[in-house]
């Protein structure tokens, strides 16, 4: 039992990593349950407390009678570039953002300007000209340029100990730019007064401004806000945990025998106080250092006073208001952030430089209110009330202070994790920011678990779109809108952060919309080189994220076959226009060049046993976490549609062993028997003999156990050999989705075989995936795919004329049917129980490449089947 103290960013980021690696440990609901599997270290049950009755700490949501509307008072903005464990968190739970504006503003008693273009700059005309103004400007640029040099290896030990003050005043900076500039962008950012702010360590801070490409004047990451406000993310990981103690204020830690003691206090409807203490074996403090020390109280280590003490606090008033005295006097200057400095404060210039920073959110432009919306402002710290009658809401926020002592407690907390099972993290654990606080819970749950704990791939992208990416961006844009269906919409956030939306010929503003995140530029160039293929390959390595069967079902309702409109057609074509031109061309010559990579890897038999060992021997207990126990990897047959019991499979079989029409003492062959599940069912209920073809030593070991396990040894033979090679003759020949990897100048080969092994009068069932007889001849010569590509190499789908054509003389196809909706059916319970282990897949060693290609593999034939753009035919010959 591991307890959660704290429900901020990091104690809802350690208890929902926590939780997701118990769940995955434990085998998860019904529905996704597939076979046992090597233990991996976990957590067991997991309980989050937190003193207010709310959650979210700093991530703070008050419903506002002006917006009409939920607005955020404290967490508001993040970035694609800087924010990689938040923008991970938000994907895996499906929270929406929008672009946000991140414009700055100060309004002195004789300087006013703001960020938002020159109209801003020079909202007061005198700036314009101002020696002083312009040679901020100047400083601007020579502070972006010169600044780094604190972070050079060979210089670290020089500003060492320098201090922001110290460094601008050695370059001899101009007071005017200090105090127009650096300061007030500094104490804003950090909610910290001009003192405090000036006494940071210089390396530290400018370390900062680079990675938040702040010291860029062009070309930085755009900002982005929460579609539903902070609480869309928080209610949705409280949703996720099974024990949360809202309004349970805890007292007391400490260490007992085995574990560690939480005492704490909950009030009933009554106002009747309740003090508990319950023992858990591990104790996540997840709130502020100075918290975590009091509850410790006399049981904290020297090593611990030492550390907790030394990170200190400063309190924030924060007010939601209406009132425009709080922003810069000329509208011209209004900007999303607007710090009041100087004689606009209303004290003397001593007292307002030990006073915290006095700045305004203007929501409006912020948090993208509604047109016509009244101004509504959040003020941190006003030098005096908001106007009577214009504040809705007040709360004071504590925010840490970050000196020499505070950097160098984070180092010293590191080595204390995990001693005498008490852990630490929160934002203070880096700059203070909601992605340190993600960050520190992921660096103590991986700690506490000894492995890596997040189910994303947290990615921090270049804000700086090269120009390869801006000259092929409409070709992509093009391509995507030809297979989008006509009443569907894309929406593509890029990596710099900015958006880009695709429609649908018939598409308007309330059409279904998918939304796709890019991290890597790189998508763009392979996937208009190398279609599918490019695109999965890109997925694999986490260039981007999006609803995958969402999307996937989308394009798969794009391709002309599912409309109807282009049988023969393997993709939409483009308008013939320049962009639509050159990007026909440009997937044409990646096209080619797929097709004679495809076409290397003939299924000759050596290709064969080097094709099916790529797949198959990947290691039978990845096949077991996905697959139940039937151990059958082709399609079943689901009496209901949502049907993930291990009947479906046996009625695939049986629906097999009926087309064939197996009885006692039958000699049946089974060409690809897979793990040996349908040769035992032939067996077991036929009474019949049966030898069992394969080319994957992890299948036959697996195969060959199974066949002893249940008692069938002296019925069934599985053997390692081609289908070319058997020898002897058959009643029956029972084929379960092998014929995929013959290939098309195999099929001869394959059905000779068929014919020359079955005894006169002898029936044959197969089972396959087909391609359409209209759409082969494209597919066979025109490109490759991603399932050929990664999935089966020498892969190949058949058409119902392709395998009549390659039929022998007196071998006659007397009937089939499709199956290819319960394929659908079956692919996404694979899928589902696959992503429900992910954690223990890659504690098992492999990939996230590996893991996201066969979630790609899976979606996009889910989708191909649901849209019946490709058949799974069970054919009586």
């Amino acid at each position: 039992r591991v307890a959660v103290i704290g429900g901020g960013v990091s104690g809802l980021s350690a208890a929902y990593l926590l939780q997701k690696n118990a769940d995955d440990a434990g085998g998860g609901p019904k529905s996704v349950k597939a076979q046992s599997a090597p233990s991996t270290p976990s957590c067991g049950a997991v309980t989050l407390f937190e003193a207010s009755t709310k959650l979210g700490g700093h991530a703070l949501t008050q419903y506002s009678s002006t917006a009409k509307c939920d607005v955020d008072l404290g967490f508001q903005v993040f970035n694609l570039t800087t924010y990689p464990h938040l923008v991970g968190l938000f994907g895996e739970l499906g929270v929406e953002s929008e672009p946000s504006d991140m414009s700055f503003s100060l309004s002195t008693g004789d300087v006013e300007w703001g960020s938002i273009g020159l109209k801003g700059v020079f909202a007061q005309k005198s700036n314009a000209m101002s020696g002083r103004f312009l040679n901020m400007i100047r400083e601007i640029l020579r502070f972006g340029r010169e600044a780094p040099e604190v972070l050079a290896p060979e210089r670290a030990s020089e500003f060492a100990d320098v201090s922001l003050g110290e460094y601008l005043k050695a370059r001899k900076y101009s007071a005017f730019f200090q105090e127009s500039y650096v300061v007030p962008m500094c104490a804003a950012i950090w909610s910290c007064s001009d003192d405090d702010a000036m006494a940071f360590p210089v390396r530290t801070l400018v370390r900062f401004w680079v990675n938040h490409h702040l010291l860029n004047i062009i070309e930085r990451p755009l900002w982005r806000v929460v579609s539903g406000r902070s609480s869309a993310y928080v209610d949705a990981v409280e949703r996720e945990l099974k024990d949360v103690r809202k309004g349970a204020y805890v007292t007391k830690v400490y260490r007992v025998a085995g574990g560690v003691s939480v005492t704490f206090k909950t009030e009933d409807a009554k106002g009747k106080v309740q003090e508990s203490t319950e023992v858990f074996d591990d104790v996540v403090f997840a709130c502020h250092s100075d918290q975590a020390l009091q509850i410790l109280g006399k049981a904290a280590s020297e090593e611990e006073v030492s550390a907790l003490s030394a990170v200190k606090y400063q309190e924030n008033d924060v007010y939601l208001h209406t009132d425009e005295t709080m922003m810069p006097r000329n509208k011209d200057a209004w900007a999303s952030w607007n710090c009041l400095r100087g004689d606009r404060l209303g004290i003397p210039a001593e007292e307002a430089a030990n006073r915290s920073v006095c700045v305004t959110y203007w929501v409006n432009l912020l948090q993208n209110l509604a047109p016509g919306t009244k101004d509504l402002f959040v003020t941190l710290n006003p030098p005096r009330e908001p106007k009577a009658g214009s504040v809705e809401h007040k709360v004071t926020l504590a925010h840490p202070l970050f000196n020499k002592a505070a950097i160098a407690a984070q180092e010293e907390i590191k080595a204390l994790q995990g001693k005498d099972r008490v852990w630490f993290c929160g934002a203070w654990c880096g700059y203070g920011f909601h992605e340190d606080g993600i960050k520190s819970a992921v660096d103590c749950v991986d700690k506490m678990l000894g492995k890596s704990s997040v189910p994303w791939m947290p990615r921090s992208c270049d804000p700086k779109l090269s120009m390869s990416t801006k000259m092929v961006l409409p070709l992509f844009q093009r391509a995507c809108v030809g297979w989008l269906p006509a009443d569907k919409r894309l929406r593509m956030i890029l990596p710099d952060g900015s958006e880009r939306l695709m429609m649908g010929k018939e598409a308007n503003a309330s059409s279904e919309t998918i939304t796709m995140t890019v991290f890597n530029q790189r998508l763009f160039m392979q996937t208009i080189l190398r279609a599918d293929i490019g695109l999965g390959e890109c997925y694999m390595n986490g260039d981007f994220d999006v609803d995958l069967i969402g999307f996937m079902d989308m394009i798969c309702k794009g391709h002309p076959a599912a409309s109807g409109a282009e049988t023969e057609s393997c993709k939409p074509k483009m308008r013939l226009d320049p962009v639509g031109l050159l990007t026909e061309a440009v997937n044409w010559v990646g096209a080619q060049m797929e097709m004679a990579a495809h076409k290397a890897l003939s299924n000759t038999k050596e290709g064969s046993r080097k094709n099916i060992e790529y797949h198959y021997d990947a290691g039978n207990e990845f096949y077991k976490l996905f697959l139940d126990d039937t151990m059958l990897y082709s399609s079943a047959i689901h009496g209901a549609i949502d049907d993930a019991a291990m009947s479906a499979q046996y009625l695939k079989i049986d629906a097999m062993i009926a087309r064939a029409g197996i009885k006692p003492g039958d000699r049946v062959l089974e060409i690809g028997c897979g793990w040996g599940t349908c040769a035992i069912r032939m067996a077991s209920e036929k009474n019949c003999h049966v030898t069992g073809l394969t080319l994957s030593h992890e299948q036959h070991a697996e195969a060959t156990a199974r066949v002893k396990a249940a008692g069938l040894s002296h019925l069934i033979d599985i053997v390692i050999c081609d289908y070319r090679d058997v020898q002897g003759t058959f009643d029956k020949v029972v084929s379960i989705e092998m014929l995929e990897a013959v290939g098309h100048e195999h099929l001869p080969t394959f059905f000779g075989t068929v014919h020359r092994v079955l005894k006169p009068g002898g029936r044959a069932a197969i089972q396959v995936i087909t391609m359409p007889d209209g759409r082969y001849e494209s597919y066979c010569n025109s490109e490759s795919d991603f399932i050929r590509a990664y999935i089966f190499p020498g892969g190949h789908l058949p058409s119902v004329g392709a395998m009549k054509s390659a039929s022998p003389r007196g071998l006659v196809l007397e009937g089939y049917d499709d199956i290819g909706l319960h394929y659908a059916v079956t692919l996404r319970l694979w899928r589902e129980r696959m992503m429900h282990h992910a954690q223990r897949i890659l504690s098992m060693g492999y990939s996230r490449k590996f893991l996201r290609m066969f979630e790609f593999y899976f979606a996009y034939c889910e989708a191909a089947f649901a849209n019946k753009l490709i058949y799974d035919l069970q054919m009586t010959w």
